[in-house]
Protein backbone atom coordinates (compact mmCIF):
# COMPACT_ATOMS: atom_id res chain seq x y z
CA UNK A 1 0.00 0.00 0.00
CA UNK A 2 2.34 2.62 0.98
CA UNK A 3 5.89 2.62 -1.42
CA UNK A 4 8.79 3.14 0.26
CA UNK A 5 12.14 4.65 -1.09
CA UNK A 6 15.60 5.89 0.76
CA UNK A 7 16.12 9.37 0.76
CA UNK A 8 19.02 10.74 2.65
CA UNK A 9 18.74 8.73 6.14
CA UNK A 10 14.96 8.83 5.76
CA UNK A 11 12.65 6.41 4.58
CA UNK A 12 9.99 8.26 2.69
CA UNK A 13 6.67 6.28 2.41
CA UNK A 14 3.87 7.35 -0.09
CA UNK A 15 0.90 5.91 -1.50
CA UNK A 16 0.02 5.20 -4.69
CA UNK A 17 -3.00 2.91 -5.14
CA UNK A 18 -5.60 4.56 -3.12
CA UNK A 19 -6.76 8.42 -2.37
CA UNK A 20 -8.47 7.26 0.34
CA UNK A 21 -6.78 5.99 3.78
CA UNK A 22 -9.95 4.74 5.42
CA UNK A 23 -11.04 1.37 7.41
CA UNK A 24 -10.79 -0.60 3.78
CA UNK A 25 -6.98 -0.10 3.98
CA UNK A 26 -5.91 0.81 7.73
CA UNK A 27 -5.00 -1.89 9.26
CA UNK A 28 -3.15 -2.78 6.25
CA UNK A 29 -1.26 0.77 6.49
CA UNK A 30 -0.79 0.06 9.91
CA UNK A 31 0.51 -3.08 10.18
CA UNK A 32 3.20 -1.95 7.41
CA UNK A 33 4.00 1.17 9.25
CA UNK A 34 4.46 -0.48 12.28
CA UNK A 35 7.20 -3.18 10.39
CA UNK A 36 9.29 -0.17 9.60
CA UNK A 37 9.10 1.73 12.41
CA UNK A 38 9.94 -0.75 14.89
CA UNK A 39 12.99 -1.19 14.28
CA UNK A 40 15.56 1.76 16.85
CA UNK A 41 15.93 5.01 15.43
CA UNK A 42 14.28 4.85 11.80
CA UNK A 43 13.36 8.08 10.63
CA UNK A 44 10.23 8.19 8.64
CA UNK A 45 8.79 10.69 6.43
CA UNK A 46 5.20 9.86 5.14
CA UNK A 47 3.80 11.71 2.23
CA UNK A 48 0.38 12.30 2.23
CA UNK A 49 0.01 14.29 -1.27
CA UNK A 50 -1.96 11.32 -2.79
CA UNK A 51 -5.00 11.42 0.34
CA UNK A 52 -7.76 13.10 -0.12
CA UNK A 53 -9.78 11.62 2.50
CA UNK A 54 -9.16 9.96 5.90
CA UNK A 55 -11.15 8.43 8.71
CA UNK A 56 -11.24 7.65 12.13
CA UNK A 57 -9.06 4.29 11.33
CA UNK A 58 -6.96 6.21 9.16
CA UNK A 59 -6.35 8.78 11.80
CA UNK A 60 -5.51 5.79 14.06
CA UNK A 61 -3.28 4.11 12.21
CA UNK A 62 -1.06 7.73 11.65
CA UNK A 63 -1.04 7.56 15.65
CA UNK A 64 0.05 4.31 15.84
CA UNK A 65 2.84 4.79 13.52
CA UNK A 66 3.77 7.79 15.67
CA UNK A 67 3.66 6.51 18.91
CA UNK A 68 6.36 3.24 17.49
CA UNK A 69 8.44 5.73 16.18
CA UNK A 70 8.85 6.87 19.60
CA UNK A 71 8.88 4.11 21.48
CA UNK A 72 11.88 3.54 19.21
CA UNK A 73 13.97 6.25 19.31
CA UNK A 74 12.59 7.35 15.79
CA UNK A 75 10.90 10.31 14.07
CA UNK A 76 7.88 10.04 11.83
CA UNK A 77 7.16 13.25 10.22
CA UNK A 78 3.94 13.64 7.72
CA UNK A 79 4.15 16.50 4.67
CA UNK A 80 2.02 17.36 1.52
CA UNK A 81 -1.14 17.16 3.39
CA UNK A 82 -4.51 17.80 1.31
CA UNK A 83 -6.28 20.72 2.39
CA UNK A 84 -9.66 18.97 3.52
CA UNK A 85 -7.44 16.27 5.51
CA UNK A 86 -5.17 18.83 7.14
CA UNK A 87 -8.52 20.64 8.54
CA UNK A 88 -9.35 17.62 9.98
CA UNK A 89 -6.12 16.87 11.14
CA UNK A 90 -6.53 20.38 12.56
CA UNK A 91 -10.26 20.37 14.00
CA UNK A 92 -9.03 16.77 15.82
CA UNK A 93 -5.49 19.04 17.13
CA UNK A 94 -3.51 16.92 15.94
CA UNK A 95 -1.64 19.48 14.08
CA UNK A 96 -0.32 19.55 17.68
CA UNK A 97 0.69 16.00 17.55
CA UNK A 98 2.29 15.53 14.53
CA UNK A 99 5.19 17.06 12.67
CA UNK A 100 3.60 18.21 9.77
CA UNK A 101 5.50 20.08 6.41
CA UNK A 102 4.25 21.45 3.42
CA UNK A 103 6.34 19.41 1.21
CA UNK A 104 9.28 16.26 1.31
CA UNK A 105 11.84 18.57 1.06
CA UNK A 106 10.81 20.56 4.09
CA UNK A 107 11.26 17.53 6.26
CA UNK A 108 15.05 16.77 5.62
Amino acid sequence: MVELKEKNDRIVGSFTETDRLNATVAQDIKAQLSDILSNDGTKMILNLGNIKFIDSTGIGALISALKTARQNNGTFQLCSINEDVMSLISLMKLDKVFDIYDTEEDCF
